[in-house]
């Protein structure tokens, strides 16, 4: 999925629908970590995207509460 698009489906995602995917993401990214580290692993690029995708998510996290605290 292109960067555009993945931040566009992120931003339209409720705040408990985008922790879920966060949650999701995270576990994927972990397990390929595993499997890496066991030797099993080789395709680094989904370890990169999913990393990239993580960071992404959390970044829409991290949008959406500095929007909060300026409409206090």
């Amino acid at each position: 999925m292109k960067t555009a698009e993945e931040l566009k489906k992120y931003r339209a995602m409720s705040r408990d629908d985008l922790a879920k995917e966060l949650g999701v993401l995270q576990k994927r990214a972990e397990l390929e970590l595993l499997k890496v580290r066991a030797g099993k692993g080789t395709n680094s690029a989904l370890s990169n995207s999913l990393r990239k995708s993580v960071a992404r998510a959390l970044t829409v996290v991290s949008e959406n509460q500095s929007g909060e605290h300026r409409n206090e």
